[in-house]
């Protein structure tokens, strides 16, 4: 991995570094993420409602990361940024040792999803100023690859743990919480190249900052309006992705019966392999094409996971072939997700061009708790109207409804692949003359 980062220059070689330490401690949270409601629903017994609540909180909390994406933008103590958001939103996770309710679960699930909601759009601006336009997705990949390796191992451990004794999911989260910390502190060590704007980082004017975010997301939207299709997309497939995240766990526990391991091998393992050896490959692949065709390529592929579980829900008799069909999905969905994943964290780059990626990365979040208010009410009343099957069905049509429309804005705009040079003026004009 390392023999990859030679071609890079001294600032982008210790920057790389750095993130891929931070990548390693990121590892354990990316496998709380991925196995979180099975944790929920086997251990915490918990509840529809309660589940439907838990897949709210993390795009709710990130309704808020476009008023922490200014106080970023305009902090003169960037790394006290993260140090702060890594004590509240992951260290915070060491409370956990004395955790017995899934009511305590989702407190602290509240508190480490706002504090991504904090982190996610900071790391933009660190790609955006350190690395080169060209390299940015492919050394992103390095990292989320990185990320997956471990958390394939975590999750394994963490399986055999609960089947062998399912109270140690309080020591799981306690050791997540620890090493969720240290990613943060890797990142406060990153020096940022160089402020984003020619403005002196300022002290914060906190009328300023309330009110100001929200007509600047409008305004920013308004005006970027490559931008704004990229959300309506990522809204689309956001809708069929999130309504789905409350009913999963219920069709693995309850209908299939799985075990902890059995469960993580299929939602996390299986997933994440995906992630772990096409990351890099998709990442360069990325930095190639331009963001339309590459999400409308993603969403494309990703409607196959849902239909997948469709064909298992409606298998009739005692068989293995629904779960063979699941783990087949969860394949499917990991390779689609890489993508995904890849073109979420760096499209925003692109959009930005030299403006600031940390305020359209933190609209980007924000833009997910909109629809996260919406999408797993959803979920929930579908099934308990129709059935399990349906969710799926419908979860499937938002993502091929995604995929073709942002294939159509592919084909309407033909933008340069680095925003910025000569072309760029006539292929916007183009696209508001539409």
């Amino acid at each position: 991995m390392l023999q990859r980062l030679k071609n890079l220059s001294p600032l982008e070689r210790g920057t790389a570094v750095m993130l891929l330490v931070a990548a390693l401690f990121n590892g354990f949270l990316v496998s709380l993420n991925q196995t979180q409601d099975i944790i929920a629903r086997k251990a915490l017994h918990a509840l529809d409602w309660q589940l439907m609540l838990m897949t709210m909180i993390w795009p709710v909390a990130n309704f808020f990361s476009v008023w922490w994406g200014r106080v970023f933008e305009r902090s003169c103590h960037k790394p006290r940024y993260f140090i702060v958001a890594g004590i509240i939103g992951r260290l915070v996770l060491v409370l956990a040792i004395w955790l017995t309710t899934m009511n305590e679960f989702l407190a602290l699930l509240g508190l480490l999803f706002v504090s991504n909601s904090i982190i996610i759009p900071a790391q933009n601006s660190i790609y955006q100023r350190n690395i080169d336009p060209t390299r940015r997705a492919r050394v992103f990949g390095l990292t989320l690859s990185l990320g997956m390796a471990v958390s394939i191992v975590v999750t394994f451990i963490a399986g055999r743990f609960l089947d062998l004794r399912e109270d140690s999911y309080r020591l799981i989260l306690l050791v997540t919480g620890i090493c969720g910390f240290a990613n943060a502190i890797a990142l406060a060590f990153i020096k940022i190249q160089e402020p984003v704007t020619n403005r002196l980082c300022e002290p914060l004017n906190w009328k300023q900052t309330l009110l100001e975010p929200i007509s600047g997301t409008l305004n920013l939207l308004k005006e970027d309006r490559h931008f704004a299709a990229f959300e309506r997309s990522f809204s689309i497939y956001g809708m069929g992705f999130i309504m789905m995240q409350p009913v999963i766990p219920i069709y693995l526990v309850d209908n299939l019966k799985l075990s902890y391991t059995t469960n993580f091998l299929a939602k996390a393992i299986l997933f994440q392999l995906g992630m772990l050896f096409l990351s890099p490959l998709i990442g360069k692949i990325h930095d190639r094409q331009h963001p339309f065709r590459f999400i409308s390529s993603a969403f494309g592929i990703l409607a196959v996971f849902p239909l997948l579980i469709v064909v298992s829900s409606l298998w009739r008799g005692y068989s293995l072939w629904p779960v063979i069909l699941v783990f087949a999905a969860y394949l499917i969905f990991g390779i689609a997700m890489t993508g995904v994943n890849i073109s979420w964290n760096m499209s925003s780059i692109f959009f930005a061009g030299k403006r600031d990626a940390s305020i359209y990365q933190s609209v980007h979040v924000t833009m997910t708790g909109i629809r996260g208010l919406v999408a797993p009410v959803l979920g929930i009343a579908l099934m308990e109207i129709f059935n399990i099957t349906v969710v799926f069905v419908v979860a499937a049509g938002f993502f091929l409804a995604a995929s073709i429309v942002s294939y159509r804005d592919w084909r309407r705009l033909k933008l340069p692949l680095h925003p910025g040079t000569d072309d760029e003026a006539t292929d916007t004009e183009l696209f508001l003359a539409n």
